[in-house]
């Protein structure tokens, strides 16, 4: 009588391919949903904090928005308001774009009152006022995050490209350089993250008026209206993080690949 066989399960070789993979997939998943994105930041305002600064704005839409039209105290600038109010707005924010937190028909609505503007603003195509403030620092914070994530995205793209010429050639050279190119897309995306983090931490500007603002449509407010504001992380910065740490982890499981393929070729790790 026969021994019977016992089928054998997959190789531990096999399993730390599909591994790698699926980690793999999954950071550059990650990290493309949170760059492409534009929740990384929430701007809201502090409806207490702005009654403590002597001025009575008009609000709509059950208080989502508030409207200026004259400033006590700052008769200069009283004649702007009459022609070009100032909306506080909530809004949300991305590496590309900052959009208002209102939905079409909000927006309708508020056109009756003089809201002067769009959905959203691409940093990369600005309207005129905000061409105007490319000198800002969170404007200069915000190009260099551009920067950083384009970076990001190229050598994501890269690393597909020579991940998959190294598995089906079996070139270990070229899965090692995959494992380095995915560090890289990491070290860039904290660079992105760290920079929108830290956007806010420092203002340079000293100018007691200013215009356009996060969270300002229309006309310039005073500095101290400005303290009212909110800002807090939203979605798009937990989806960064864990983008970088998968990446992280990827990099290091493609380089232990490349160790393991010089000694097992693919096709034995398959058979």
């Amino acid at each position: 009588m026969e021994p019977s066989r016992v089928p054998r399960g997959p190789a531990p070789r096999l399993i730390f391919l599909f591994c790698t993979l699926t980690l793999t997939l999954a950071a550059s998943a990650m990290l493309c949903a949170a760059i492409m994105s534009d929740h990384w930041e929430e701007v809201g305002w502090n409806r207490e904090a702005l009654s403590q600064t002597n001025i009575s704005p008009t609000w709509y839409l059950d208080g989502k928005v508030a409207m200026l039209e004259s400033i006590p105290g700052h008769g200069s600038f009283s004649h702007h308001f009459k022609k070009k109010p100032a909306f506080l707005v909530p809004m949300h924010g991305g590496i590309w774009t900052l959009c208002v937190s209102l939905t079409e028909d909000e927006i309708r609505l508020l056109e009756r009152v003089g809201f002067p503007q769009e959905k959203c603003i691409n940093y990369l195509n600005p309207d005129e006022a905000h061409e105007e403030m490319r000198a800002a620092w969170q404007n200069r914070m915000q190009n260099l995050s551009i920067s950083c994530s384009l970076v990001c995205m190229i050598i994501l793209g890269t690393a597909v490209i020579v991940g998959s010429f190294g598995l089906c050639r079996h070139q270990i050279s070229a899965v090692l350089v995959t494992g380095v190119m995915y560090l890289l897309a990491a070290t860039f995306a904290l660079f992105t993250l760290t920079i929108i983090h830290c956007k806010r931490a420092q203002d340079r500007n000293a100018r007691v008026f200013e215009g356009p603002e996060d969270g300002v449509v229309g006309g310039p407010v005073p500095r101290s209206i400005l303290k009212a504001r909110n800002f807090t992380t939203s979605w798009s910065m937990d989806f960064g993080w864990g983008g970088v740490t998968l990446c992280a982890l990827a990099s290091v499981a493609w380089i232990l690949l490349s160790k393991i393929m010089r000694f097992n070729p693919i096709s034995t790790m398959i058979a």
